[in-house]
C-alpha cells in the first residue's frame, strides 16, 4: 500500500471513529437535541422506533410539542397549570407540563395530574403491549386501568437505601397500576394474579416485561414487598426493570 493510501485509510478511520464516539455520546445522554424532537414528534399510533427514549424525554418541558403528541384518538387529556415555582415547591414537589388524564386510546384511566412525558409513555404501552396481549390471551380488550396513585409529595418507599430520594410521584411523573379491567368487567389484579400459572399471570408477566421499552423505571412484585400489589412506572432519571 502506498503512503498516500495509508494516510487516506488512517484519515477515514479517524473520521469514522469520531462519528461513532459522537453518536455514542448523544445516545447515552439525557439531553436530546431540541431540533430533533421538534422535527420528529412521536406518533402514539405507531410502535416505538429509533431513539424512542430521546423523543419521549423531549416532551418533558415542551408544551407545544406535547400538544402535537397528546391528541385524539390516542389520549383524552386536559392541560393543567404548573405548580408554584415552575413545577417544584420548597420540598422538591410539584409538577410542570402536565395534564389531567381520562383515557389512553379506548382505555379509561383517571389521573388528576401526570406529566406529558409519562402520559405519552403510558399511551404507547397500552396501545402496543397491553391491548395486543389482552386480545391474544383473553380475546377481549382492556377497558380500564385502576391505579393506586399518581402525584404524591413524598420520598421513595420500600427501599431503605433510597428513602432519602424524592419519588417521581412527587413530580407527577409516576403511576402505580394495580388492576386491568377487561371489556367484560373481568378484573386482572397484580395483587391477586401475579405469578399464577393461568391466563391472568401470563398476561401480567407479558405486559410488565414489555413496559421497559416505554418507562425508565418499571418495577413490580418481583422487585420488593412494597410493590406486591402494583406495577410502578415512571420516566425519571434512574433506570430499573424488574
Amino acid at each position: 500500500m502506498s503512503l498516500r493510501a495509508r494516510w487516506l485509510t488512517a484519515a477515514l478511520f479517524i473520521l469514522a471513529l469520531g462519528a461513532t464516539l459522537a453518536v455514542a455520546a448523544i445516545l447515552t445522554t439525557d439531553r436530546e437535541p431540541a431540533w430533533l424532537a421538534a422535527r420528529w414528534p412521536i406518533d402514539l399510533g405507531k410502535p416505538l422506533g429509533a431513539m424512542a427514549d430521546w423523543r419521549l424525554r423531549a416532551l418533558q418541558s415542551d408544551r407545544a410539542l406535547c400538544r402535537l403528541v397528546l391528541k385524539a384518538p390516542h389520549t383524552e387529556t386536559v392541560e393543567v397549570s404548573d405548580s408554584a415555582g415552575n413545577g417544584t415547591d420548597a420540598n422538591g414537589c410539584g409538577w410542570s407540563n402536565s395534564v389531567r388524564l381520562a383515557a389512553v386510546g379506548s382505555t379509561r384511566i383517571a389521573v388528576d395530574k401526570v406529566t406529558c412525558e409519562l402520559t405519552a409513555a403510558t399511551a404507547l404501552w397500552v396501545a402496543h403491549e397491553v391491548q395486543p396481549a389482552a386480545m391474544a390471551i383473553f380475546g377481549e380488550p382492556v377497558a380500564s386501568l385502576r391505579h393506586l396513585g399518581g402525584y404524591a409529595c413524598r420520598n421513595i418507599r420500600g427501599n431503605a437505601a433510597h428513602a432519602h430520594i424524592i419519588s417521581e410521584h412527587a413530580r407527577a411523573n409516576a403511576l402505580d397500576i394495580a388492576v386491568f379491567v377487561l371489556a367484560s368487567g373481568r378484573p386482572v389484579s397484580v395483587h391477586k394474579d401475579w405469578g399464577k400459572a393461568g391466563d391472568e399471570g401470563r398476561f401480567l408477566a407479558q405486559v410488565h416485561a414489555g413496559a421497559c421499552r416505554y418507562f425508565r423505571v418499571a418495577i413490580g412484585p418481583a422487585y420488593n414487598a412494597a410493590h406486591r400489589d402494583h406495577f410502578h412506572y415512571d420516566r425519571g432519571r434512574y433506570r430499573a426493570c424488574r
